[in-house]
């Protein structure tokens, strides 16, 4: 068997064959117990919603597998039915259920089933959220005056169920509106103004409520005397259906590149190396060598963009010597904020798992015909 690595020249990759430690496996079972042996895993980096990762001891089709995984078939949950009661905004009623459906929610999927008919909605595989706002002529005199009738939120007509959550709606509905010299009177709507409306025992699963991942998105504006009633119900769904599934907004990888200095760099040359080539891969020491000041030295591999400016200085372009390695890859994973990076990962390895055995009953079955 023969594997290689990919030399880093100044007009782009060349691919350098090399003789493999270890003969090609002579079955499935070989191949695995070499896999097992030599793949890794190693956490770089973890944010509260991004996470870097290193991959080692795989193929590119593991990765790509991981990557398209992530994107499309992680499932979450995202406002899927708009039903309008009433919408006097300049959005047409589909621009604006577009615009809802696409508000991420903070809500796990994983305590949700899935919906195949809406039909069939109930509190196991629905989330249902009410939007009732409006723009008054005039700010309302009760709130001008910081007075807040119970009685008439209560006798409201739309009063039917929860009165808590009705007030809250109303109340979203009552929020002033923008005032700005010389500009028009706006009402601004938000994620913020969506209130949920618990279904079932969705109240006693979820004690702290089910909210947008950000209640700052801007869903329309209003001018006086517009309105926007309508009821969105959410439900589980994966990428490959529709994007606003999608829980990351990034999941990219790159090859690992092996940067090495086969020759020493002093001073003048290595401060340009450090501070304007390749800033983050190398750092100054002091020097070894005798009538030199400083030296460059590599401190951090994973720091190199790739971008090859160095080479347009002749001696850098010699001394320094960088490698990409095929099977070591730095994975990049933004999540959108519903779940945490390492959830979607380890969400998108049982889904790979899944399919791999899928695919081996599929290869059992048809060995039996």
């Amino acid at each position: 068997e023969n594997s290689g690595f990919y030399r880093v020249k100044e007009a782009g990759l060349e691919y350098q064959h090399v003789k493999a430690e270890m003969p090609t496996p002579k079955d499935g079972k070989e191949f695995l117990k070499r896999f097992r042996e030599k793949f890794d895993l190693k956490i770089l980096s973890q944010e509260e919603n991004e996470m870097v990762f290193e991959l080692i001891g795989c193929d590119v089709s593991f990765a790509n597998a991981l990557r398209r995984i992530l994107l499309a078939e992680v499932p979450t949950v995202a406002l899927e039915y708009v039903y309008m009661i009433n919408n006097t905004s300049l959005l047409h009623d589909e621009v604006l259920a577009h615009r809802i459906g696409l508000i991420p929610l903070n809500v796990d999927p994983r305590l949700f089933e899935d919906l195949d008919d809406p039909d069939e909605a109930t509190d196991l595989n629905t989330v249902v959220f009410k939007l009732q706002v409006s723009c008054e002529m005039q700010q309302n005199s009760r709130l001008q005056k910081g007075k807040d009738d119970d009685m008439n939120l209560e006798t409201d007509p739309n009063v039917i169920q929860n009165a808590e959550l009705e007030k809250a709606a109303l109340a979203a509905a009552r929020k002033k509106a923008i005032e700005t010299p010389g500009r028009p009177y706006t009402k601004h709507v938000y994620s913020g103004d969506l209130v949920w409306m618990p279904q079932g025992a969705q109240a006693k699963h979820f004690p702290n409520g089910i909210r947008p991942v950000h209640d700052d998105i801007l869903i329309a504006k209003l001018r006086p005397g517009q309105e926007i009633y309508l009821e969105a119900h959410g439900r589980r769904g994966i990428g490959r259906d529709h994007a606003k599934y999608s829980p990351v907004a990034t999941a990219c990888y790159r090859l690992y590149t092996e940067v090495e200095l086969v020759e020493p760099v002093y001073d003048d040359d290595a401060k340009e190396l450090v501070y304007v080539y390749e800033p983050g891969v190398f750092e100054l020491v002091p020097a070894s060598k005798e009538g030199k000041e400083v030296e460059a030295k590599v401190c951090n591999s994973y720091a190199c963009t790739m971008s090859r400016n160095y080479m347009r200085n002749p001696t850098l372009a010699e001394a320094v010597k960088m490698t990409r390695i095929p099977n070591r890859f730095i994975f990049s994973v933004e999540s959108v904020g519903m779940q945490k990076p390492g959830v979607l990962v380890a969400e998108a390895l049982k889904i790979l798992q899944q399919k791999c055995l899928s695919l081996i009953d599929l290869t059992r079955e048809q060995d039996q015909l």
